[in-house]
């Protein structure tokens, strides 16, 4: 299992590391600065604090995956207690991308479909692809 899950590991740090550099355009593309531009002083600087950290996150979220994966894969009760966390961490935003964000933001329009559902692939793999070094780590998986 451990030759699978290594090379996926790889690949979804590099993943989400390049997810946290597609925050600009992203922000670019939603219009973010004009968007908080209208809110409140405290909400806009809130706002950009909490996107920084999202990015802060998701780099260190991606470059274990990326340069160690073994941090993920070798039997510890830290690498249990990080793997569960990090599958529930995707779980709920696999869950976000159906139950939170309105279905009239992307429902009939082709390009907002696509990211939809680029984005509930992307979070279903990385829930999947923790939940396995999780359940490895607990011993369900050789």
């Amino acid at each position: 299992m451990t030759e699978l899950l290594e090379p996926a590991l790889r690949l979804a740090g590099a993943g989400l590391i390049l997810l946290a550099a597609l925050h600009i355009p992203i922000g670019r593309h939603l219009r973010w600065r004009e968007e908080t531009a209208r809110l409140s002083p405290v909400n806009e600087d809130v706002f950009h604090v909490h996107a920084f950290f999202i990015c802060l996150l998701l780099v260190g979220m991606g470059l274990p995956c990326l340069l160690d994966p073994a941090v993920l894969l070798e039997r510890s009760r830290a690498a249990a207690w990080a793997s569960w966390l990090l599958a529930a961490f995707w779980a709920a935003r696999l869950y976000c991308q159906w139950f939170v964000y309105r279905r009239d933001l992307w429902r009939g329009k082709r390009f907002e479909i696509a990211i939809h559902w680029l984005f509930t692939g992307i979070w279903m793999a990385l829930t999947t692809l923790f939940t396995l070094c999780a359940a490895r780590q607990s011993g369900f998986l050789g």
